[in-house]
């Protein structure tokens, strides 16, 4: 299983070569690091309901985009093996967006810590920050899977 390197697995997928059981590895992980995702969401959950509206409302956009446009890359309805290289795909870039999002979180939360913004006004933009880094991490996401499912279908990696 590639945890990291995308360009290998798309490499796999193109040439047919992945395992059986790896389909399902993925599937497996990608639903596990999902659902940790989201439940550390539902640890830290926005104070705001503007913010979780626009950005519900943006996810939904994103997600059904990406997804179509992640399908006609893979060759539409000529494409073969769908959901079994969108699943393989979704984990490694999965895991490297987790990263970015923990890493700058990690920075926000320091920079909010050190320069003492507790009680200013950017505890109005805090939350506003991590809903638009998210947005763009969603889009990072679908970008790079349609960017590999595309070779993936033609065969280039």
């Amino acid at each position: 299983m590639y945890f990291w390197n995308t360009k290998a697995l798309a490499h796999e997928l193109s040439a047919n070569t992945l395992e059986k059981k790896h389909y399902k590895n993925y599937y497996l992980v990608t639903a596990v690091l999902v659902t940790l995702v989201y439940y550390y969401g539902m640890y830290s959950p926005y104070v705001d309901t503007r913010i979780i509206g626009v950005e519900g409302a943006l996810t939904i956009t994103i997600i059904v985009y990406g997804i179509q446009r992640a399908y006609k890359a893979n060759g539409g309805d000529n494409g073969s093996h769908f959901l079994g290289r969108i699943t393989a795909l979704s984990f490694p870039i999965l895991v490297q967006t987790t990263v970015a999002g923990i890493i700058f979180g990690l920075v926000l939360l320091g920079l909010y810590s050190m320069l003492h913004l507790s009680g200013t006004a950017f505890d109005d933009w805090y939350e506003w920050c991590i809903s638009a880094f998210t947005i763009f991490l969603q889009i990072l996401f679908f970008t790079r899977l349609v960017f590999y499912m595309k070779r993936v279908a033609l065969h280039s990696i």
